[in-house]
């Protein structure tokens, strides 16, 4: 995998800020790899690790990128 590298009107290089969206069981942290894995719980009443009623829990995880120290002259 590449990393990708932006390169802005200035010369200064920036690797893009990312973000995650993690979903897991409010009871036991339970997490889930997709908002339909999340909902199939929930129509099923209960989360399949600990037992109890499944409430979700939403977090969202940003990685923020400074520039990169300029190599050259």
């Amino acid at each position: 995998m590449t990393e990708t590298i932006l390169i802005m009107p200035n010369g200064t290089r920036w690797s893009p800020s990312t973000s995650t969206e993690i979903i897991q069981c409010a009871n036991c942290d339970n997490v889930v790899d997709t908002d339909a894995e999340a909902q199939s719980y929930a129509a099923n009443g209960s989360c399949p690790d600990c037992g109890n009623s499944w409430t979700e829990k939403r977090s969202v995880l940003i990685n923020v990128t400074t520039p990169q120290e300029l190599i050259g002259s």
